[in-house]
């Protein structure tokens, strides 16, 4: 059980605007992006930095989501934070990143945690997330 990774959540009505602004701040370019099917949510990977898009109701349950963890081993962190009094928000579930879950830490912060598919983990320069 491994965090290999850790990304910021930056939330956003308007992908396509944000983008240039968040590549001038951090320096990086978008390495990829990606719907994430039945959510309605777009997201944008550059460098540290995961954009979020959508509507109103496809972003409020974004709302909390402090970070992102990219993990090892998605069923031993399900398993670990379910014995600590920790609570899973969002069940695994596949994604184009790989299976991602939400949960709440016992101090109450929201975290999404992804372990990436075999095919994206190999994907260099990307977090582990598929380009497009």
């Amino acid at each position: 059980m491994k965090v290999v990774g850790v990304s910021v959540p930056v939330l956003t009505r308007d992908i396509d605007r944000a983008i240039p602004y968040y590549e001038a701040l951090t320096g990086e370019r978008v390495k990829a992006r990606f719907v994430v099917p039945g959510r309605g949510l777009k997201v944008a990977l550059l460098g540290r930095v995961t954009l979020i898009s959508g509507d109103e109701e496809a972003l409020t349950p974004m709302r909390e989501l402090r970070a992102t963890f990219l993990v090892d081993s998605i069923a031993e962190f399900e398993a670990h934070l379910r014995s600590r009094g920790g609570t899973i928000l969002q069940a695994p579930a596949p994604t184009p990143a790989g299976r991602n879950m939400v949960a709440r830490d016992i101090e109450g912060t929201v975290f999404e945690f992804v372990e990436p598919s075999v095919a994206s983990a190999s994907t260099e320069g990307n977090h582990g997330r598929p380009q497009s």
